[in-house]
């Protein structure tokens, strides 16, 4: 199947001037020789527009026309509807002379009809076409060949992305519009109606597509890079492309060139992401660690120079009794927080640990809390916690931990979404402070009764969780209240204490926050 835009560059006036084929108009409006014409068939049956595509030209002797005028006009009508070319007619084979009824409904219609002398065979008019035809196919190889070297040659620009584009533009004499995945303009050379092109497009199929919009004629072709959603580069023109075959293969040519940028453009941040990651990482490991001097120079070069003190942000799905964590918040957390600290010029780390994201902040406090609300405001199923202000990289390992007891709390005794260092309470303050070595062999020694029966802990870890309500701690356990009692007694009995008396609710109050951060403490594992 022929592409119809390829008739542009050949036309119903280039063929009837090969003088050699001595074909001659006799019909045809004032645009006749401006037709354009993609190809040519010889017809003698019913209906032959079931067998002519748009603006190929029909050949015919006639032999089915003889003696029936309604013929001759429903053929015309027919072939004009169809939008074809033109009518070739045989002469002085079935007719002397092209049949005046016929003539005549084409004269009405402004149809164009030829007549086909008997020395020229019907082949070699198809065989005219075609040779033109594939004249223009090999200049548009040749020109779209040689535009694809001059497209590569902008790969060396300073912004390659929109160096293509304007070549491109140069080379099409025409405005290129560059649209992202989700419309917004990437790239561009002049004005045009973006926003109603990239209306258009998205009721288009993903394949090069052309069309008419308001006074401009467009071009537009996807730019897939194979992950995630596909762009759309688009030529266009207030006035018709001088070429609409030529704009539609280079801009077919154009777009993997693109692609491959934005695979590129991935394959660097993917980069960057990972030497930041690893950077954190080793300022997050425990002592003995690497030589901080260089460490820091790392870091300084990343833009986190400590000038201003720099905090530690953990951010976890919330894991209530009975739900399990929706850990695809996470991704979507670690995006957008970046996407907004990148936008502000905010320095910034982050990496994945355990099931968290953890990232350095080089900001003012105020200014992150802020876009902390406004992430956990747009993703409610996350807890975030942040340490301490650390002013070198010495202190980050402090703040970390200071981040992860607030997660911690966030998790089981407290209630929010974040939880500061400055909003720490007695208790959380004292356990941040106080060195682990010393207070764990007594948390060790109030807990370790519980952790060998696991229903024991988990029922009085959410008895604190929930106020001391054993009504409410029933209702989260999905247990009868009795059945909690139970358990709460046989707490008591391990432990020697009962839980009414103040002393015991803050000895445990301590030891489950301190457990909480001994978990902080020994947490290690890290992938980004």
């Amino acid at each position: 199947m022929s592409d119809p835009s390829a008739a542009s560059a050949f036309r119903l006036g280039d063929l009837l001037g090969h003088e050699e084929l001595g074909l001659e108009l006799l019909t045809g409006g004032p645009d006749a020789l401006r037709r354009p014409v993609a190809g040519a068939h010889s017809i003698e049956i019913e209906h032959p527009t079931t067998w002519l595509e748009p603006e190929w030209i029909m050949l015919t002797t006639g032999s089915r026309l003889r003696r029936s005028a309604p013929a001759q006009r429903a053929l015309i009508a027919e072939l004009e509807t169809s939008g074809a070319a033109a009518l070739g007619f045989g002469v002085e084979l079935g007719f002397k002379r092209v049949p005046a009824t016929l003539l005549d409904e084409a004269r009405k219609r402004q149809f164009p009809v030829f007549g086909v002398p008997l020395r020229t065979p019907f082949r070699d008019v198809v065989s005219c076409i075609n040779r033109a035809l594939l004249s223009t196919d090999l200049r548009t190889l040749q020109r779209v060949s040689s535009m694809q070297l001059y497209l590569m040659d902008a790969l060396a620009e300073e912004d390659p992305r929109q160096a293509v584009v304007e070549r491109l533009s140069a080379f099409l004499d025409a405005t290129v519009l560059l649209f992202a995945p989700d419309g917004t303009v990437a790239a561009s050379t002049g004005d045009a109606p973006s926003g109603d092109i990239w209306r258009e497009v998205l009721q288009r199929p993903a394949t090069v597509v052309e069309f008419d919009l308001g006074g401009w004629h467009a071009v537009a072709t996807p730019v897939s890079t194979g992950r995630g959603p596909t762009g759309w580069l688009a030529v266009s023109s207030r006035r018709t492309l001088p070429s609409p075959r030529l704009a539609r293969q280079a801009a077919r040519a154009t777009a993997p060139v693109l692609a491959a940028l934005s695979r590129l453009d991935d394959v660097a941040r993917e980069q960057r992401q990972a030497i930041r990651a690893a950077l954190l990482d080793e300022m997050l490991t425990p002592p003995p660690r690497p030589d901080q001097s260089t460490t820091a120079a790392r870091a300084t070069s990343l833009g986190i120079d400590f000038a201003m003190p720099a905090r530690l942000v953990v951010i976890e799905s919330r894991h209530a009794v009975g739900r399990a964590s929706r850990p695809a918040d996470l991704g979507e957390a670690l995006a957008q927080l970046d996407e907004a600290l990148s936008a502000r010029g905010v320095a910034h780390l982050a990496t994945r640990r355990s099931g968290a994201i953890v990232i350095l902040v080089q900001a003012a406090h105020d200014e992150l809390l802020a876009e902390l609300v406004r992430l956990t405001d747009d993703l409610p199923a996350l807890i975030v916690g942040v340490g301490r202000p650390a002013s070198s990289t010495n202190e980050v390992l402090d703040s970390h931990r200071d981040a992860r007891i607030a997660v911690q709390q966030l998790e089981g005794i407290r209630r929010g979404r974040i939880l500061a260092f400055e909003d720490f309470d007695l208790v959380m303050l004292l356990i941040s402070e106080s060195r682990r070595e010393r207070i764990q062999p007594k948390v060790d020694e109030i807990m370790h009764v519980l952790r060998g029966n696991p229903s024991l802990h988990e029922a009085l870890a959410a008895y604190f969780a929930h106020g001391l309500d054993v009504m409410s701690t029933a209702r989260a356990l999905h247990v009868h209240h009795n059945t909690l009692r139970y358990r709460l007694a046989r707490v008591e009995e391990e432990l020697g204490r009962p839980l009414k008396d103040p002393a015991t609710i803050a000895l445990l109050y301590i030891a489950l926050a301190a457990e909480g951060a001994e978990h902080a403490a020994t947490d290690d594992g890290s992938s980004f």
